[in-house]
């Protein structure tokens, strides 16, 4: 599969090996290095704060998209559920945006390791599984808890 980014493969590694107990992983494409290249964001969370959709939110660039993998057990139910999160916000400048999307399926195959198929999602130690990807363009309407549990309802 082509893509337009060079993704490391400490970053390849890193995504792949993502479970569910693992803090939310946040990567962007760097365009200063002269290849667009796939980075992993650790400035945008705080360690000491506890973690939240919210608090996510509310860290992440108004400017600058975002590919998040994280894990989130919607209010009801019995299990976690691992989601990617394609963060497009509406003030990004036209070439990250394209850039972002270009390697949107490269890191989105990494992320859900197909070496290992599910027959249902409640064998969720046994391997990773993406329930959904969930594109998300404003902070503000579009990542708080209470859209990420109805758009996973659907």
């Amino acid at each position: 599969m082509a893509q337009i980014a060079t993704i490391p493969k400490e970053v390849e590694d890193t995504l792949k090996r993502f479970r569910g107990t693992s803090p939310p992983l946040i990567c962007y494409i760097d365009q200063k290095s002269g290849t667009p290249t796939v980075r992993i964001d650790s400035g945008v969370l705080d360690e000491d704060e506890e973690f939240s959709i919210e608090t996510l939110a509310s860290s992440l660039p108004y400017n600058a998209p975002r590919y998040i993998l994280l894990n989130h057990k919607p209010e009801g139910e019995a299990f976690s559920k691992v989601i990617f999160i394609n963060w497009i916000p509406n003030g990004c400048q036209t070439v990250a945006s394209m850039l972002h999307v270009g390697t949107l399926p490269v890191i989105e195959r990494l992320a859900r390791n197909p070496k290992v198929f599910l027959v249902t999602v409640y064998y969720r130690n046994v391997s990773l599984t993406i329930h959904q990807v969930l594109e998300v363009n404003d902070a503000e309407d579009g990542l708080t808890t209470e859209i990420i549990d109805a758009k996973l309802r659907r």
